[in-house]
């Protein structure tokens, strides 16, 4: 990250940097480490989200409190997307466990619109789901897109949404009726 030190990071905490090298092996674990707490906060969000009457109901809030808390965050999703771990540096258990937390509550989302669907199939629904409402995401908090805004990215998840699980719902009639 150009431009980002260890010493930045402590003036703006308070701290010294030595200390933050006490804490941390170097500036990737610092940005690991707020990633996994950033990715914790967003997978208990996601899973208070209160159920909507229906599951796309239920997805428009799964995709609204993703996007809301990107945008008041902005600063530190920006970051901390946009930073690369070396090669020689494995992301951390935890933080795949955040990822597959947040599937989880997606693919619990669709389950209801995709009775009949294995598990695999489930999984991977709510993955590339989820990956087109965080590429919306990831556009809208730069403020960089001319049309896709923070203005506009909940207009935009709801076109996403609600297209996609008109495509489930097209296809279990389509299974049903063969």
């Amino acid at each position: 990250m150009p431009g980002l030190s260890a010493r930045e990071i402590a003036r703006s905490i308070e701290y010294s940097p030595g200390t933050l090298y006490n804490i941390f092996e170097n500036l990737d674990d610092v940005l690991l480490t707020l990633q996994i707490e950033m990715l914790r906060d967003v997978a208990s969000q996601l899973a208070e989200t209160p159920v909507g009457a229906t599951p796309a109901l239920h997805i428009e809030a799964l995709a609204k409190t993703y996007v809301d808390y990107a945008l008041r965050n902005r600063k530190l999703w920006n970051l901390l997307f946009s930073h690369s771990l070396p090669t020689t540096v494995s992301p951390s258990k935890v933080l795949h466990d955040y990822v597959f937390s947040i599937g989880d509550t997606v693919c619990a989302a669709l389950a209801p619109l995709m009775i009949g669907a294995s598990a695999e199939e489930k999984s991977l629904a709510a993955r590339v789901l989820w990956a087109g409402v965080h590429g919306i995401t990831a556009i809208a908090v730069t403020d960089k897109a001319p049309v896709l805004t923070a203005s506009t990215a909940l207009d935009y998840t709801h076109v996403l949404t609600q297209t996609f699980l008109d495509g489930l719902v097209a296809n279990r009639n389509v299974a049903a009726s063969a």
